[in-house]
């Protein structure tokens, strides 16, 4: 088990085989459908990064920042998804009395692609299953 902070709210999580199994039951696809689509934006936004820093040594880190979020903006709706589903299929599995998964993202004021709980969650669920 794992304790991660999002949005200043304090959650474990957990995951084992049984997670598998809730997680298509909920969300009706499997946890590495979601997992590839994670690990395709990140390496998509990683290639870009580099590519804007090759051709333009200068370039600061905002405005980095600025042209990935535009240029991720079409992969961005499938990728919040996806971290947000397997954030709380990680939190279901440690807590089965969380309120339900629309319930709980309405309690998420923020989202940000860079936020470390995204990167801790998908770390844990990868280990969990890979």
């Amino acid at each position: 088990m794992k304790t991660i902070t999002i949005c200043d709210q304090k959650y474990n999580i957990d995951c084992n085989a049984l997670t598998y199994i809730k997680y298509r039951k909920i969300f009706d696809r499997g946890i590495f459908e979601d997992i590839q689509v994670i690990e395709n934006f990140m390496i998509t936004q990683t290639l870009l990064a580099n590519k804007l820093k090759k051709d333009n040594p200068k370039i600061t880190e905002n405005e980095i920042i600025k042209e990935l979020s535009r240029a991720m903006l079409k992969n961005i709706d499938e990728y919040i998804e996806a971290v947000t589903r397997i954030a709380y299929i990680c939190i279901y599995t440690a807590n089965e009395d969380i309120e339900n998964y629309g319930n709980w993202l309405k309690s998420i004021k923020r989202i940000n692609t860079n936020d470390e709980w995204i990167v801790e969650v998908t770390e844990f669920a990868v280990n969990c299953f890979c």
